[in-house]
């Protein structure tokens, strides 16, 4: 299965559709056109409305996500994210960082957590490239997608938590690096797209395979 839809991942998750598991990196505030100053409205909110709706029959799911610099603060999203999934019962399997770069960024943080979340007890024995805390890869762009990930890394967490042609599913598709990495790893893949440019730019990399 390869299948992208261009829609708000919620009304995908509406769809009824079976997969085993979900990696994916939601958008940061300027992606959402969000103001953070704006009380009517949180980050944790966004993640909570498709969160509750995810049902991996893997019951693994992964969340990679960058804190935020704002105004001489750190916004902490990635304990946003362990409070919401908390809250619907999961259980924090594994916490890896992904450092993007060791040059001085004054407004971006220059890692990433990647967490990944299990439902019912389960648990997954870490494959050998997997067991490192810390992974150190140069952030890559697909063309002019700039919140892009490496290959790399969404290739190490879908080895991890899936088997051969297990379909994964990311709801934030942007520029198709999930589905390159699950052509890679001989996996199948669902993804959601609202942004009709990053759907073109993922559609047109998935070509290029």
């Amino acid at each position: 299965m390869k299948n992208l839809y261009i829609e708000d991942c919620l009304k995908t998750l509406e769809r009824g559709l079976e997969y085993d598991y979900v990696v994916t990196s939601p958008p940061d505030f300027d992606e959402l056109k969000k103001d953070t100053k704006d009380s009517n409205w949180t980050y944790l909110d966004f993640i909570t409305s498709f969160a509750k709706l995810l049902n991996p029959k893997g019951n693994f799911v992964s969340i990679c996500i960058s804190d935020r610099k704002s105004q001489g603060k750190v916004i902490s999203k990635h304990s946003m994210v362990i409070e919401v999934f908390k809250s619907l019962e999961y259980t924090l399997h594994t916490h890896k960082i992904w450092v993007k770069s060791i040059n001085t960024d004054m407004f971006r943080m220059n890692y990433q957590h990647l967490l990944t979340f299990s439902r019912k007890g389960y648990r997954r024995k870490l494959i050998n490239d997997f067991r490192p805390d810390v992974f150190a890869v140069n952030q890559s762009k697909w063309n002019s997608y700039s919140y892009g990930m490496p290959v790399r890394i969404i290739e190490l967490l879908v080895k991890n938590y899936t088997d051969k042609d297990n379909i994964v599913y990311d709801p934030f598709m942007g520029s198709g690096t999930t589905a390159e990495a699950c052509v890679n790893t001989n996996r199948q893949w669902i993804g959601s797209e609202i942004n009709e440019d990053y759907a073109k730019e993922s559609l047109e990399r998935m070509k290029s395979l």
